[in-house]
């Protein structure tokens, strides 16, 4: 069945338009003019952390708490979720209008607005159930860098048996900072861990003049600490960080603009830096990119490329940044 097709029979609407986006990786996602409004129309996958079915109702509880997220459209039925014959899930969500801008092109005031808009999220999902682990304990105790070196191992020899001098080169480079890795495995029950979007950076943010519209794709909400997050968002939206060299200052406005809207202890934010750090530097990027076949799957190579960038830096200036941080919060 074609998407106009299912569109009618499902919804009751019809489609006079279609458009497929190119942007993200593991979903199909469409823009649809109808005679009923402009919508959009997502099959997303679904894995241990691609929870659509939880999707609707976490988002009814952000908008109630009045946060801008999606908003789901039933199906006839009444449906949010709807599951094909054939197996595929489809959300129908209204259009929302809005900039999406590039990774590491945010204007000076989203950087401030986006860490901002993540406390209150977190803030927000202080009282709704508790969501799966995302980067927890089960995270550490099976991604060490033993377990990375072995995978970066066999990435290597796909990436010489391919001529991909290049990501042969990072490889060389992240296999010999495993070998020299200065970071034990982080204590995670000494960070917060709390219910939050799972994927929030800057792809996920519709901006208006001087605001933020909408947040958006919730299909991987899960429990993470909330200072990797933030951590997270602030590199993938910097324009400073876009060779993954990190802007300390720009970086210590965001934690307190964060916390103008929820709280983070001591060890939250001193611990920040080499939560990222060591998660970053155990996960195997480019076999993903080289094991995918979707046809956007550039996205998880500049992903391996970034990750490498900012775990030089890391090596570099982790020590400088950790004291930053103590100063500018002390305990």
């Amino acid at each position: 069945m074609n998407i106009s097709d299912l569109v009618l029979k499902e919804y009751g609407y019809t489609v006079r338009k279609e458009h497929k986006l190119s942007v993200g990786a593991g979903s199909n996602t469409y823009i649809l003019d109808t005679d009923n409004g402009r919508f959009v129309l997502k099959n997303p996958s679904t894995s241990q952390i691609n929870l659509p079915d939880a999707e609707p109702a976490l988002c009814q509880h952000m908008l109630a708490k009045g946060l801008p997220v999606s908003r789901f459209v039933p199906t006839r039925s009444g449906k949010f979720v709807l599951r094909t014959e054939q197996g595929d899930i489809w959300h129908m969500q209204h259009f929302e209008e809005g900039v999406n801008y590039a990774l590491n092109a945010a204007p000076e005031w989203l950087l401030d607005a986006s860490a901002a808009m993540l406390g209150r999220i977190h803030t927000a999902l202080l009282d709704y159930p508790t969501l799966p682990d995302g980067i927890g304990e089960g995270f550490f105790n099976y991604m060490t860098p033993a377990r990375a070196l072995a995978s970066y191992e066999a990435t290597l020899r796909t990436a010489e048996a391919q001529k991909l001098s290049d990501i042969a080169q990072d490889v060389r480079w992240r296999m010999g900072l495993m070998e020299r890795f200065p970071l034990s495995t982080p204590d995670i029950d000494c960070f917060t861990r709390g219910n939050t979007h799972g994927d929030y950076f800057i792809s996920q943010l519709l901006c208006g003049d001087g605001r933020i519209n909408a947040v958006i794709d919730w299909t991987s909400a899960c429990r993470h600490p909330l200072v990797w997050e933030l951590m997270r968002s602030y590199v993938y939206a910097d324009p400073a960080c876009a060779k993954g060299n990190i802007d300390i200052p720009r970086l210590l406005a965001c934690v307190r603009a964060y916390l103008q809207e929820a709280p983070l202890t001591h060890a939250d934010i001193i611990g920040m830096p080499e939560l990222f750090y060591y998660q970053i530097a155990v996960c195997d990027y480019y076999s993903q990119y080289l094991d995918s076949d979707a046809s956007n799957r550039h996205i998880y190579l500049h992903q391996a490329v970034f990750s490498t960038r900012l775990m030089q830096w890391f090596e570099a200036n982790l020590n400088t940044l950790r004291d930053a941080l103590e100063q500018a919060f002390p305990g």
